[in-house]
């Protein structure tokens, strides 16, 4: 079942909301860096301004101080009209400074050109000794007169004026226009927030209804096995929890019984196999005891006893060598002791158990090829275990083909690291009837076998972490194949290693 309500509605919430942050700052950003570059242009013009209308004060002061000097020719007020000059350089320089687009830059050489001319003429060291004359005087003013010097002083100012209030104007307009944006993005907000609750609440609502239904049929359930339990109410969350506890209670009551009933289960079966197992070492104990019994009782009968000949007694030694057998592979398969393994060559192994099945393979007249692998196959193995097992399985090959048949043993390094040892044959096969049955304790097909050599054997590869599987081959005869753990993969299960 999908994950709710986080998993269906987180990423598309998380993503809008994100969306509207990312906006929100864009927009924040972008209207910061309006309103900073508004205020840099209003600075610039109102210094510009400033500095223009500061021009135009000296440029007043420098007339009228120049006109008194004219008419009272004082060292004092020369000193006054060269500081005039001075401020009005100054004021001057500030001008050309702030003037930064073509057209203030054209008025601001206007202005310079006009006060050099006006500097020029004003030649303070020709001034008269004395004015004279009123009219003299104002002679003097009208040939010194700055009106056309203070005309583009204030053309500057009054363009410089009229930009800041543009500037101020945009700057108005622009706040509103983000005010409008920043209201729109948070009524979005609030309305893709209301959405996304009422589809979460209207969605959560719907599997909180499913999850009741599905609550309702487990009753139906848990009624027929476990007895009645009632769940009633409106699906709230509450009444949802409480209902689910109770049920989540006669669950574990019913995983309780179950497992109860599998312990009883499992009890019985190792009963049964007990008991079978019981049969089957009575079976194969009884019958050479029998044979021992019946000659046992013919020689010392007392009428015609028969005597215990060398045969005899060796049929005795042979019945009591079986039991002997059966027991030990019992012993064996119930009580195995621990391994003592070594790092061995399994090549070295497989070349004793074939040493030790040629003897029984030439008296049979059975061939028996070994296919040894051309680089050595390291594993951590108990060389006697192994040995007995591979012994075991060449043994079973050779007595199932038929004279002149053929036994195979290979061994090759498999997928994973594992090595792989293959006995294989040209006999009948594994009969179908035990061939479910093969690994089980006391099942063979040979007339004197115990059947626990492959029960053994498969131990032995189970213990030593492999596989030992039985199949039909398909050209004909059996196949059976001990996969064991490598150096290599045992390096890899290492603790610390994935």
């Amino acid at each position: 079942m999908r994950r709710f309500p986080f998993s269906c509605y987180s990423g598309p919430l998380v993503a809008f909301g994100a969306l509207v942050a990312v906006v929100c700052l864009a927009g924040s950003w972008y209207i910061n860096r309006l309103q900073a570059d508004l205020a840099r242009a209003i600075r610039e013009d109102a210094a510009g301004m400033q500095a223009a209308v500061n021009l135009q004060v000296q440029l007043r002061n420098l007339r009228v101080h120049s006109l008194v000097l004219v008419a009272d020719r004082v060292n004092a007020r020369l000193d006054v009209v060269r500081d005039d000059l001075a401020h009005a350089e100054t004021a001057l320089e500030a001008v050309r400074q702030t003037a930064k687009n073509p057209e203030d830059a054209q008025l601001a050489d206007r202005i310079t050109q006009d006060y050099a001319q006006y500097r020029a003429l004003l030649a303070l060291d020709k001034l008269p000794a004395s004015a004279g004359s009123m009219s003299d005087l104002a002679r003097w003013s009208d040939g010194h007169h700055m009106g056309e010097l203070l005309i583009p002083c204030r053309e500057l100012a009054q363009r410089q004026d009229e930009r800041m209030k543009e500037s101020l104007q945009r700057s108005e307009v622009q706040t509103a226009w983000a005010g409008r944006v920043l209201l729109a993005l948070g009524f979005v907000g609030v309305l893709a927030g209301l959405l996304s609750g009422y589809a979460t609440a209207r969605t959560l609502t719907r599997r909180v209804a499913k999850l009741f239904v599905r609550v309702q049929a487990v009753q139906a359930h848990l009624d027929q096995d476990v007895g009645a339990m009632t769940i009633q109410g409106p699906p709230h969350f509450g009444d949802l929890g409480e209902q689910l506890d109770r049920v989540v209670e006669r669950v574990s009551e019913v995983c309780q019984r179950l497992q109860q009933q599998e312990r009883e289960l499992l009890r019985a079966e190792q009963l049964a196999a007990v008991g079978q197992l019981a049969a089957s070492v009575a079976h194969e104990v009884r019958n050479p005891l029998t044979g021992v019994k019946f000659l046992i009782q013919a020689a010392v009968r007392q009428n015609n006893p028969i005597a215990l000949t060398t045969d005899r007694l060796h049929l005795l030694l042979q019945e009591v060598a079986r039991i002997e057998r059966t027991v030990q592979g019992l012993v064996e398969f119930a009580q195995a002791p621990p391994l003592e393994r070594c790092m061995c060559d399994l090549r070295s192994i497989i070349q004793a158990a074939v040493e030790v099945a040629q003897s029984r393979a030439e008296t049979k007249s059975v061939f028996l090829r070994y296919q040894p692998a051309s680089q050595a196959l390291l594993a951590p193995i108990d060389k006697d275990k192994m040995l007995s097992l591979l012994t075991n399985l060449l043994f079973n090959a050779i007595d199932a083909v038929p004279i002149g048949g053929e036994v195979g043993v290979s061994i090759a390094p498999g997928l994973g690291g594992v090595i792989q040892v293959v006995v294989s044959d040209n006999g009948p096969g594994i009969d179908q009837a035990v061939a479910g049955q093969l690994f089980s304790p006391f099942v063979t097909t040979k007339p004197s076998g115990t059947g626990l050599g492959l029960t053994v054997a498969q131990k032995v590869a189970k213990e030593h972490g492999g596989t030992l599987i039985a199949e039909n081959r398909p050209e004909g005869g059996a196949c059976f194949t001990l996969t064991l753990p490598g150096t290599e993969e045992l390096h890899d299960k290492a603790p610390g290693r994935r």
